[in-house]
Order: C-alpha cells, then sequence, then structure tokens
C-alpha cells in the first residue's frame, strides 16, 4: 500500500472552477462535487483536490477500477505536493492540536471544528411552533463554553463553546461532517469524524468508556411476546468473527423514531455508547434519544470500511 491511505481518503473534491490561488478552501467545499473512486473518469483529472489539504489528487490506477492483485483503484496525493502536510496521508490517524485559543476559535467558526460537551440523553421540547406542521427535531442546542485539552502546549486547555448534539446530526450531513475535525465528550484532542468512527465488526470486547460506532443491521425484531412500542427491540449488527453476536438493544418506539424497523435490514447505525457483555455476546443498551441514528443510504459509500 502507498503512503496514502486509500480508507481515509473517501472521496474527492472535484470541481474544473476553482482556483487554488485566489479562491479558500471553504470556496472548494462549496462549489465541489464529491466523487468516489469508482464514480472517477479521466475528464475529471486536473480537477479534483483532497478533502483535507486541499491540493490535487489522482486516483490510482488512474485509466482502471482495480489494482493488479484486484484491490480497489483509490485516491493518492500528487508527488509533486508531498511537502505539503496532510495526515490523510497516513495510515494512522493523527489529532489535531492548536497553538492558539484564537485559532480553535478560528476553526470552529469557520465550521472546520466541532466541540460536543454531549450527546442529548433525551428528546428536548420544541420550540413554540406557529403551525401545526413545524415538527423539525431540535438536533442541536448551545452547549457551556468549556475548558478543552487541545492546545499543543501540554497541561494548557482552552475556553470555547461546545455543543450539545445528536448522532442525528452527524448523519444529516455525514459527507461534509466526515473531514471535519471534532472533540467528542471526554475526548482529549480533536480528531476527523472519518477517524473517529469504529466499526462493530472490529470490536472484540466490553468497553469501559463510551465512543463512536457503526454497524451493519443483519436483523432486527421486536422482542416481547406480544409487540408493544415499549419492548425492546433487538437490532443485531454485523459482528466480528470471535464474537457470538452483537445487539442494539434500545425500545421499539424509539428505534422505530429513527427509522429501525423490520425493513431496516442491511442499513447501517452510528452510536454513541459503551459496549457491554451480553449473555455469550456483546451489546450497546439504554442509548439516550441522541445517541444512535440510521445513516441514510447514500452515504453508506462514505463509511471507514476498509478494502474489500
Amino acid at each position: 500500500m502507498s503512503e496514502d491511505s486509500t480508507n481515509r481518503i473517501k472521496y474527492a473534491l472535484y470541481s474544473e472552477s476553482w482556483d487554488a490561488q485566489i479562491e479558500s478552501p471553504s470556496e472548494l467545499r462549496r462549489l465541489a462535487r464529491r466523487v468516489l473512486a469508482n464514480e472517477y473518469v479521466d475528464a475529471m483529472h486536473g480537477a479534483i483536490y483532497c478533502p483535507g489539504c486541499f491540493t490535487a489528487l489522482t486516483r490510482t490506477p488512474r485509466e482502471k477500477p482495480f489494482f493488479a492483485n484486484g484491490r480497489r483503484a483509490c485516491f493518492a496525493h500528487l508527488p509533486t505536493n508531498r511537502s505539503i502536510p496532510c495526515d490523510l496521508r497516513s495510515t494512522r490517524p493523527e489529532g489535531k492540536l492548536f497553538l492558539t485559543e484564537e485559532e480553535a476559535a478560528r476553526a470552529i467558526a469557520n465550521d472546520e471544528l466541532v466541540v460536543v460537551s454531549s450527546f442529548l440523553s433525551s428528546r428536548p421540547e420544541a420550540p413554540e411552533s406557529s403551525g401545526v406542521y413545524d415538527q423539525t427535531p431540535v438536533e442541536d442546542l448551545t452547549g457551556p463554553v468549556s475548558e478543552v485539552p487541545i492546545a499543543r502546549h501540554r497541561d494548557r486547555t482552552f475556553r470555547l463553546p461546545t455543543r450539545v448534539s445528536t448522532i442525528a446530526s452527524l448523519c444529516r450531513r455525514f459527507d461534509e461532517n466526515l473531514y471535519r475535525y471534532y472533540v467528542l465528550p471526554g475526548s482529549s484532542e480533536a480528531v476527523r469524524l472519518v477517524d473517529a468512527l469504529t466499526n462493530v465488526a472490529d470490536v472484540t470486547e466490553p468497553t469501559s468508556a463510551p465512543s463512536l460506532y457503526f454497524g451493519e443491521i443483519v436483523a432486527t425484531f421486536n422482542a416481547g411476546k406480544s409487540p408493544k412500542p415499549t419492548n425492546i427491540r433487538m437490532t443485531q449488527l454485523r459482528c466480528n468473527a470471535g464474537i457470538a453476536d452483537f445487539y442494539l438493544k434500545v425500545k421499539d418506539q424509539l428505534q422505530a423514531e429513527k427509522g429501525i424497523t423490520d425493513q431496516a435490514v442491511g442499513r447501517y447505525v452510528l452510536f454513541w455508547g459503551k459496549i457491554s457483555v451480553s449473555g455469550i455476546g456483546l451489546s450497546a443498551d439504554h442509548l439516550g434519544w441522541g445517541e444512535f441514528s440510521l445513516l441514510p443510504q447514500k452515504y453508506e459509500a462514505y463509511l471507514p470500511q476498509g478494502e474489500t
């Protein structure tokens, strides 16, 4: 494998009009179309850019969808830009540290950094509505100004605004969020969302602290003898071969609200929580209203699942 991590550059930013000499990266993000490696055509050469450092990319191999060994084509930085730093070159994720509080605050203002103080455990009260059809859910609330330990100098913290959020808000614009930096609850560093996600299929033991996971639904059913919305819905996720099974256990009515019904097999769910022992397998239990969400199908190709 090359120095560029094929798993971490999930898409390229394609724009024929963006001019790196006079326009900002935010303008590229606004103008560009997100292109997967299997959507690339050679007419795009010279007009695709890295979502991390915004320098030019190429697809390798350029003219074929697969390498000789059967591995799928991927995006890579141009050798001429090797001197320009980009953490997406490495197969090992790197946390983001900031030199000053002003620099971190500017990253928040530019929508490049999000500090999440917590995920909502219960549905917040909706604001007063002027009409019966105003049912837009509240997915983000203003959090407290908190001491955040993401400074380059040890033992220094920055006072930064935080967000009380939901997993649904991460999923809603998943492609845009994927390369933003997030400071998740309890974390001491800012990491790109693509690096914060752990596939349930890679989990082999219970955990003592919550983290961000995703998994493919292979089965789901209401566990009551007489199915009721208040029963637990057992949503089975594809798990590691060394684990008997893995279940997401949340009330049926709450999972249904997130779109997880009997018809959700094959879809992907994201959740924030601890992993517990459950019989001879593992599970994620007692998740709150804002701590899990079904990922829109159009974003499934962006999940960091590695090469197959």
